[in-house]
């Protein structure tokens, strides 16, 4: 973060300031905190930040703190303490401006960004949100992240409800907005897929006539959201109408796409480092915006071929055992299921395919329906199946066989036999912690 005073900090906060300190980082967590460092003393579920106040300034550090009076140097008095620090970034961003590429999406918004930020990065300086922090904190912090040499902002955003993206848009007005797909995801919350498309569009909303939209062509709801949009847009996926076209894809042995991505003409060979054929999608995604800021196919092509994403994201590691392991027990939703059990049919394997799949959090009414549609495809994808969780007897009853086990436990305490050459896809929501059964797996003790 760019130096500022704490008198600044108090006009962009509406707050008032004790004494004259700079500070040049900002931190939520009060063990980062260092001298310069700006603590939000945010209330949280089993502490409350403002207890950690008086740590922060005895190290040199400065905070920002509820209504009252806290009569010490280094403090900030607000009214809310998050609702501060988002209008310290929104006001820090309007000070030190860079164009803003968002990204939201029900799927592969993390992998994207991360995709977008690598092009890019072939020409520009660019900041990024670290993994996932996409929320009501985590943009604001990326935001504040942004230093003197930075060039482009790529900023993911994500929502749980109406009017939760609007907001994250006033706090990061994007300049360039990218909508991945949009699926059934967080339907307990929003109700409905329509919804759920309303809740994405309000990327587009944010921006008028001189932004520039990057959707997926190839997701009708995605291109529904264009029609009320005012500015450019570009298109990308395998469909011939799209602007940014792929074409030709092909999986290695671990499951690594390969394809041919055209543009006006011009086509690249594309090769990715990371598996899943899903993954093509994303890489459209982030060479059409390359193009927006002249990067060409080419450059951006190769920028791609040694990207790495975050754990747990279609993860291939192999045990002691021989058996392969694809770890993807990071989320799951039924667009993100099948694309998983798509690249696990496409993987070449000298054993076995074997599919442990968990339930999908969060899908309200559509639950049943999707888990059974999950069992379904799983049973075209693999030779054996294993369900494991509250829907696990719908997803059998789709697949028309399968194990199945109430809980992560209860499987691993069925000691499960795994061989060398067999082909293991781990995947379930968050919630489930599959990663207990991908750390038993990579042990060599199943």
């Amino acid at each position: 973060m760019r130096a500022l005073s704490l008198a600044e900090i108090a006009e962009f906060t509406n707050g008032r300031a004790r004494g004259s300190a700079t500070v040049d980082n900002v931190v939520i967590d009060s063990r980062q905190a260092r001298r310069g460092s700006l603590f939000f003393a945010l209330p949280g579920e089993r502490v409350d930040g403002h207890q950690f106040v008086p740590d922060v300034l005895a190290q040199g550090g400065c905070a920002v703190v509820r209504e009252g009076t806290y009569d010490q140097p280094g403090v900030v008095e607000v009214a809310d303490p998050l609702l501060a620090l988002q209008e310290l970034a929104q006001a820090y961003l309007a000070k030190y401006r860079v164009p803003v590429v968002a990204v939201t999406g029900s799927n592969g918004k993390t992998s994207t960004k991360d995709m977008i930020a690598q092009v890019l990065r072939s020409r520009y300086a660019v900041h990024a949100t670290e993994g996932n922090l996409n929320n009501e904190l985590g943009v604001p912090l990326t935001v504040l992240g942004l230093e003197e040499h930075h060039e482009v902002l790529v900023a993911e955003m994500g929502m749980r409800g109406l009017g939760q993206i609007k907001r994250l848009t006033e706090i990061c007005p994007p300049n360039y907005g990218v909508i991945t797909n949009i699926g059934p995801v967080h339907l307990e919350l929003l109700g409905g897929i329509g919804n759920v498309a309303q809740a994405k569009g309000e990327l587009l909303e944010a921006m008028d006539h001189t932004g520039t939209a990057v959707l997926n062509g190839d997701d009708p709801s995605v291109r529904g959201q264009a029609r009320s949009f005012r500015g450019r847009t570009v298109y990308y996926g395998l469909d011939a109408a799209n602007q940014v076209m792929a074409k030709g894809i092909k999986l290695d042995t671990d499951g690594r796409p390969s394809c041919v991505v055209s543009f006006q003409g011009e086509e690249v060979d594309l090769r990715l480092a990371v598996p899943g054929v899903h993954n093509v999608w994303n890489a459209c995604a982030a060479l059409a915006v390359g193009l927006q800021f002249d990067v060409s196919l080419s450059e951006g092509a190769k920028a791609l071929e040694n990207l790495t994403l975050s754990a747990m994201r279609l993860e291939v590691q192999r045990s002691p055992r021989g058996v392969i392991v694809v770890n993807d027990s990071y989320n799951a939703s039924p667009a993100s299921m099948k694309g998983a059990l798509d690249t696990l049919a496409h993987m070449y394997c000298t054993g076995d395919r074997i599919a442990i799949l968990g339930t999908m959090l969060e899908l309200g009414d559509i639950a049943e329906e999707a888990h059974f549609e999950v069992g379904r495809h799983a049973a075209e994808c693999a030779q054996h199946l294993v369900f494991i969780g509250e829907f696990a007897e719908v997803m059998q009853k789709g697949a028309g066989r399968g194990e199945v086990f109430a809980s992560t436990e209860e499987f691993l305490s069925a000691a499960p036999e795994f061989h060398e050459g067999d082909l293991v896809l781990v995947k379930a929501s968050r919630g489930l912690h599959f990663e207990t059964i991908v750390e038993q797996l990579l042990k060599g003790g199943s």
